[in-house]
């Protein structure tokens, strides 16, 4: 099977997260996607993210009904800064013999080369790079673009630190996030700036 990887802190999980997961699903014949929350991102200061089961409910309400997505909960479990390539060792021996793609967009693949150790990332999985506009994806800005494949995806502007600014000043995040993720917000009193 072809699995995609596409890891996050996913606070909230938006569209954009959705059409990305789903774009590289079409394009590169991905027999799903794997959602992979982390309990804390080794290049954010975390400290103001919801707690991960928190984040790992809205990944499981945001993928629910797309059967070709999954929540992969190992980083949360794991309860440490959650590194890429220990979540690949654990994926990759749960499933021996698949081939592995790690999604992200050229904003975070610009940064790969920051990650730990990034050629034993690649040794397990191919990175897969959703193009987005003001990203030149060449040799010059991208050490490691010969291994990637590229895939194209709709052009959205949204972010997790939006949704969370329009909350607390009160704005719709309605159709930013799936609607259950919206509900979920909203009923748990997320985000506000009282809370």
């Amino acid at each position: 099977m072809n699995i995609g990887i596409y890891g996050g802190t996913f606070d909230p999980p938006h569209i954009g997260h959705l059409i990305l997961a789903q774009s590289a699903i079409d394009a590169l014949a991905l027999d799903h996607v794997l959602l992979v929350p982390t309990w804390r991102s080794p290049f954010k200061n975390d400290s103001d993210s919801l707690p991960p089961l928190q984040r790992a409910e809205m990944v499981e309400l945001a993928i629910s009904g797309n059967s070709l997505l999954r929540g992969e909960y190992c980083e949360i479990q794991r309860g440490e800064v959650s590194f890429t390539v220990d979540t690949l060792r654990k994926i990759r021996d749960a499933h021996p013999g698949d081939t592995l793609f790690l999604l992200m967009g050229a904003d975070t693949f610009s940064e790969f080369h920051l990650w730990k150790d990034p050629e034993d990332i690649l040794a397990m999985a191919t990175a897969a790079v959703a193009e987005r506009p003001g990203y030149q994806l060449t040799e010059d800005n991208y050490p490691y673009i010969k291994t990637a494949r590229k895939f194209s995806m709709p052009l959205i502007d949204v972010s997790s630190t939006d949704i969370r600014n329009r909350v607390r000043e009160g704005r719709s995040i309605q159709y930013l996030v799936p609607w259950t993720v919206q509900v979920f917000i909203e009923s748990q009193g997320l985000y506000r700036s009282d809370s």
